[in-house]
């Protein structure tokens, strides 16, 4: 039976109507590098000064090491499989997720991806959600700068073009109604090319001073000047989204959400699981009051909060049968877990 706690909507004021919920998935987002108390350093001053005025679970576990958990995992709470959910491609069972209860509900649902959405079969996932709406690589109109490419392949648009084109795709097509949109970002991945590569560069070396870092601590973090440049752009896109956001109409009824799909693996990890050690932070205009919780949680249990949140504060209709992997977000304030959590 489903018996996952609403604990979000002490924190949240109640609004007319349900509110329209935007997920950003950002590659690679690992909690060793992003906001305060990162080990690696801060290097996500936009994304830490949100998280100040936001619900911040500091200790999220990602559902896998690479891109091809989150959606199931975010949206569905879904279990892997042999080799993930999505691998089963065509012969995935029938399954239930945010997208799909809440597109019954009537909100409208659409995907962003500045790749090809076809990777990892999250094309097929997302089309049994019956997803209204999939934007990638192959919809964007000209106008737009790709990634560079190596060696003739390029993933696709970066993230300032993607919520460029995500801007300019919600203005072009208002829809009435609640909305659930999921983004998905990957400038943050392997290669590490963007398209303002030597800005950002530059912005390392000043990042390196603002930190403090030693000059060991320096030599070391040179070594992947590419990966922390692209992280800088990557905060400084993130920023722009949201400057651009409250222009939308329906900005003061959304609740957005961010997360990394894992942590990038490329900057040497200091143990196992901080492959899967990633912020989780909701910000809203409807939030009543921070606050930053240090107890343990997971990908696996942002689907049944929000759906338990809906349906307590706004009557939506779910199954009275429920099978998340997840139990929902815990909200602790000092560390603590209470989940069981394959990875």
């Amino acid at each position: 039976a489903d018996s996952t706690e609403d604990v979000l909507s002490p924190f949240l004021s109640k609004s007319a109507t349900p509110p329209n919920i935007v997920i950003l998935l950002v590659e690679g987002l690992g909690r060793a590098f992003t906001n305060e108390g990162a080990y690696l350093g801060n290097w996500t001053p936009f994304v830490d000064s949100l998280s100040q005025h936001s619900l911040y679970w500091e200790n999220c576990l990602s559902g896998g090491g690479r891109t091809f958990a989150v959606l199931p995992t975010v949206l569905g709470s879904l279990p892997f499989g042999k080799n993930g959910f999505n691998e089963l491609g065509n012969d995935m069972p029938q399954q239930l997720s945010l997208m799909s209860l809440l597109k019954k509900n009537g909100y409208h649902t659409g995907f962003y991806y500045c790749g090809d959405a076809s990777f990892d079969n999250m094309n097929i996932f997302l089309k049994h959600q019956q997803v209204d709406k999939i934007k990638d690589k192959h919809t964007f109109p000209a106008g737009y700068a790709q990634l560079p490419s190596q060696n003739g392949f390029t993933w696709g648009y970066g993230d300032k073009e993607l919520f460029r084109f995500y801007y300019a795709d919600q203005q072009k097509d208002p829809v009435g109604g609640p909305k659930l949109q999921v983004l998905l970002t990957v400038a943050t991945h392997s290669p590490f090319l963007i398209n303002e590569q030597e800005k950002y560069n530059q912005r390392v070396d000043q990042r390196m001073n603002q930190l403090k870092l030693t000059d060991k601590q320096k030599v070391e973090r040179k070594q992947y000047r590419a990966q922390f440049a692209s992280i800088l752009y990557a905060d400084d896109a993130l920023q722009q989204f949201f400057e651009k956001a409250k222009q939308l109409p329906g900005y003061n009824n959304t609740i957005f959400l961010i997360t990394g799909d894992h942590r990038m693996p490329e900057i040497p990890m200091i143990t196992k699981i901080d492959r899967y050690h990633v912020p989780l932070i909701l910000y809203s205009p409807m939030l009543q009051r921070s606050a930053r919780f240090q107890s343990l949680n997971t990908h696996f249990d942002i689907g049944p909060s929000l759906l338990a949140y809906l349906k307590n504060t706004y009557a939506l209709k779910g199954p009275s049968m429920q099978s998340w992997m997840g139990t929902g977000l815990h909200t602790a304030r000092s560390f603590r877990n209470i989940h069981s959590i394959p990875l």
